[in-house]
């Protein structure tokens, strides 16, 4: 994945992490994360791990993730279990032809150029000139280009999949931008009422899984113009 399309781990800290743990709601498999999170996060501040980055980096081996279980006094599978919901907060490529509502022909277009995920568009659509360029060279009518743009903007941001995506943007938080800007409860009830109509997602949210999408879209890099 081209390093814009991720988040950037250096500029989130520890304790902002750690505030979004503490207001989400977490599988039984990773529960043990909120077991006396303050004090941990507390023993790896201490350890000198102020952001994301710095803790990915003493997490990335086996050897790594033993010395700071010794260091931190924290038990190694709690800090594996760490690690993967760290890596959990990037973001998931989405193939195109999973968002509702995009011609297939565009789909088959853009594949043919090696353009088959989010990850893959995005290196060609952050720019007006740069979509124009895109639509020119597959043949792909430029509205669908710059639609696309809108969902794979949207879909950088965690657990946002392509059908939320696209309910996010027929709500009109069509940009990373809008939805960080969002009053949640007036977006939740604009997405309920989009859903029933449309039946685009079918899993279950509710007003503070729209305010952790408003919150959680603050860590996505906006390096897309329109």
């Amino acid at each position: 994945m081209t390093q814009e399309f991720l988040v950037d781990f250096s500029q989130i800290t520890l304790s902002d992490f750690e505030k979004e743990l503490e207001q989400t709601e977490l599988l039984p498999s990773r529960e043990v994360l909120h077991e006396d999170l303050h004090v941990r996060f507390d023993r790896l501040r201490w350890l000198g791990l102020v952001t994301l980055a710095d803790l990915l980096a003493e997490l990335k081996s086996s050897q790594k993730m033993k010395d700071l279980a010794r260091k931190s006094g924290l038990d190694e599978e709690y800090l594996a279990i760490l690690r993967r919901e760290v890596n959990n907060c990037q973001p998931k490529a989405v193939n195109l032809f999973e968002f509702p509502g995009i011609p297939a022909e565009a789909v088959q277009k853009l594949a043919q150029h090696g353009i088959r995920n989010t990850p893959q568009l995005f290196a060609f659509i952050q720019s007006p000139a740069e979509r124009a360029a895109l639509a020119a060279q597959t043949s792909v009518d430029e509205a669908v280009i710059l639609e696309l743009t809108h969902l794979t903007d949207v879909s950088r941001i965690r657990w946002v999949g392509a059908n939320f995506a696209r309910l996010l943007v027929d709500a009109g938080c069509d940009t990373v931008h809008k939805v960080m800007k969002a009053d949640y409860a007036s977006l939740y009830r604009r997405l309920m009422q989009i859903n029933e109509e449309r039946q685009y997602f079918k899993g279950k949210f509710g007003e503070n899984d729209m305010r952790l999408t408003v919150l959680l879209a603050q860590k996505v890099p906006q390096v897309i113009v329109y």
